[in-house]
């Protein structure tokens, strides 16, 4: 197996170390490493050039323009994408290539650590079950992926227009035309940092049009319909229960509402009970406030 990993970076120096050990410590050795320096204002030059790795320097383009680089630059069979500020255990790619039969596409379980120590770790889901989540949200997360350079290049590579659930649209081209299996292990070590653009639900939501095209493709009309309003009532509830986390029940309001309009039916009770919940909550408030 010829894998070529793809870390994208942009002002991610301080980790990147972690992240490209982690690469070069693996029990599987891989092919070649490709660090796609997205147009970094840090030290990045200098801490790349202490490692036998590629060092590919853009004017900043966003993560899918580096991710598509490195993919196009690469010459291995099989590409493994990497975040500049993750980093794997060391038998990631081994288990991963053991567990690759006749499928295209291969991603592991996933623990998320935050700055001051605390671990979580991810739900996981089999090939099978995953498929059908990838309506509903994103559950893979990109560096735990290992997949095939020519279905890449096929589907052509991610989607530079979008800031936020590039990765989550790409699955679902992908599912349309390859096979996907999953390695129970939490092989990945995923940052949370708080600062990426995907918390921030508007800018999720703007790119929902391209992730339910995606995501409905292969549908009869009728069907494409109800999924597509289906998608978009998911997505704004969630965008309504990180709000209602944040103890922000005003804007969790005003997206259960949007929710409930996308698909304005009791027999979706998620976006329903949410709208009701939310107006109770809201009502209290109100007349405490009185």
């Amino acid at each position: 197996m010829k894998i070529s990993v793809i870390i994208p970076a942009y002002n991610q120096a301080r980790w990147l170390p972690e992240c490209i050990e982690s690469a070069l410590h693996q029990t599987l050795i891989v092919h070649e490493i490709i660090v796609v320096n997205d147009g970094s204002t840090d030290n990045t030059p200098e801490v790349v050039s202490r490692y036998p790795v590629r060092h590919i320097f853009q004017e900043n383009a966003g993560v899918s323009a580096a991710r598509n680089r490195g993919i196009r630059e690469a010459t291995g069979e099989w590409i493994a994408l990497l975040d500049g500020d993750d980093y794997w255990l060391p038998q990631k790619l081994e288990l991963q290539a053991a567990a690759i039969r006749d499928e295209d596409f291969c991603y592991c379980a996933t623990t998320r650590f935050f700055d001051e120590g605390r671990t979580e770790p991810r739900d996981f889901y089999d090939g099978v079950a995953v498929k059908q989540l990838l309506s509903h949200c994103n559950v893979i997360d990109t560096s735990s992926v290992l997949v095939r350079r020519d279905l890449m290049i096929e589907i052509g590579g991610f989607n530079e227009s979008m800031r936020a659930g590039e990765d989550w649209e790409a699955w679902l081209r992908l599912s349309r035309v390859c096979k996907f299996v999953g390695v129970p292990q939490r092989l990945l070590m995923y940052r949370v940092t708080g600062t990426g653009l995907s918390i921030d639900p508007e800018i999720v939501l703007r790119g929902i049009e391209q992730i339910v095209s995606a995501g409905t493709a292969d549908l009869p009309p009728i069907r494409r319909f109800i999924e597509s309003r289906r998608m978009r009532s998911v997505r704004t509830s969630l965008a309504a229960f990180k709000y209602r986390d944040l103890g922000d029940h005003r804007n969790s309001l005003r997206y259960a509402w949007r929710a409930f309009k996308y698909w304005p039916s009791p027999f979706y009770g998620k976006a329903f009970k949410l709208l009701l919940l939310e107006l109770r909550k809201n009502l209290f408030r109100g007349r405490a406030g009185d």
